[in-house]
């Protein structure tokens, strides 16, 4: 066998899951997120890996591997062994592809791993964890785990036990199939409840908190089932909880951020005993990386809190991706942020890129970024979706 690894970009992840075909045909916006950022593994590979991108950029691709000392290449029919496969989100989808582009069936997981990886995936396994963590840490107190609605009765009824709550598609991330709601159901979020359990079988839905700040806890299952802790990430969303950008600072200094809020000890208790938790329930099951979306809240008497189990995305995340460019590209010492962003028209994406490109000079010394703006992917007049750093 190769002793090459495959990286293969699949942002539709979450909506190939809730679909469960190997022939799904995801929506035309997750098809170009997917094309314009397909080099992005090149950022958290290992050495001697493969990329699969359709029509790279290879000039772009030689700079970088000369800047920073990379040795990836893209993927051909001519290698169809591989010592390890590493997508974003394993799904039926994304195993036809490789299929397709030649990879042997030995190098992919079973339909049977497939569908344990589907059940670990629901929203339900976060309301498990949750449940643990109360469990396991009773000198804290935290929320309520969120609840499993399979009828509309009780979806209503649940909209009477809060001031505020948030619905969920059980099947969804980077903070899409979130839906807000305060006093009765509205007519529009009545129907996407119908639907969503029609299709899903369900809805999850726990009480709205006054959110201060999101983090996660990034961990890795090996084959061995072991579960590891890799760093932290704090991130930042839109009004409606979709994914924006990652603060690029040491596990350390992000500690010392939410020191202000809450103790260093109780995120190291948090942290091993999801360690425990997942040890338990996804070992020997789920192979890469995963995150655990956090976030502190403000409590009505002042204080602060932490939701230690909002969601768990059983997948690479754009967390872990800022975890590890930090880690091996940037200069000991500096900061940054790590930024993903969608351009509305042609040509939108490429005028920023040309003036942040010379409003931040980049300068890399011994194959690290010193200060300046680097962007992760190429850009050109019909990119779309972007992804890039500054580093202070």
């Amino acid at each position: 066998m190769n002793n090459k690894s495959l990286y293969i970009f699949n942002p539709q992840h979450d909506l190939a899951l809730a679909n469960y075909s190997p022939y799904y045909h995801a929506p035309k916006s997750a098809i170009t997120f997917a094309y314009d950022l397909a080099l992005l593994p090149l950022w958290y590979s290992s050495t001697h890996a493969d990329i699969v991108a359709e029509t790279p950029d290879l000039n772009w691709l030689d700079e970088q591997k000369k800047r920073f000392n990379q040795s990836v290449y893209i993927h051909t029919k001519n290698t169809t062994e591989y010592k390890h496969v590493h997508t974003w989100g394993w799904d039926p989808e994304v195993r036809y592809t490789l299929l397709q582009l030649g990879v042997s069936p030995t190098c992919l997981p079973s339909n049977d791993a497939l569908n344990k990886i589907k059940e670990l995936s629901h929203r339900q396994l976060a309301a498990e964890g949750m449940l643990y963590l109360r469990n396991a840490i009773k000198t804290i107190e935290f929320p309520e785990p969120a609840i499993r609605f399979n009828t509309m009765d009780t979806v209503i009824e649940f909209t009477q036990k809060y001031p505020e709550i948030v619905l969920k598609a059980p099947y969804s991330g980077s903070g899409k199939g979130l839906y807000w709601n305060k006093g009765p159901l509205t007519e529009s979020l009545a129907g996407w409840c119908k639907r969503t359990i029609a299709k899903q079988g369900c809805v999850m839905g726990e009480e709205a908190l006054p959110k201060i700040q999101d983090f996660a806890m990034e961990f890795h299952s090996d084959e061995h089932g072991h579960i590891v802790f890799d760093g932290y990430s704090l991130f930042q969303t839109d009004d409606s909880g979709i994914y924006k950008s990652n603060m690029l600072l040491s596990d350390d200094a992000i500690e010392r951020a939410l020191e202000c809020y809450i103790s260093i000890d109780t995120l190291h208790s948090i942290q091993q005993h999801l360690i425990d938790f997942f040890e338990t329930n996804i070992a020997g099951h789920y192979q890469g990386y995963f995150g655990v979306d956090m976030f502190i809240y403000k409590q009505v008497d002042g204080t602060f809190a932490i939701n230690p189990c909002v969601e768990i995305n059983m997948r690479m995340t754009m967390g872990m991706v800022a975890r590890l460019f930090y880690d091996h590209f940037v200069a000991n010492g500096k900061q940054g942020t790590f930024t993903i962003e969608h351009g509305l028209t042609e040509g939108e994406l490429l005028t920023k890129h040309q003036i942040l490109t010379n409003q931040y000079p980049l300068i890399i010394k011994d194959a690290k970024i010193a200060a300046g703006y680097l962007s992760l992917c190429p850009i050109n007049e019909k990119t779309f979706y972007s992804a890039s750093v500054i580093i202070n």
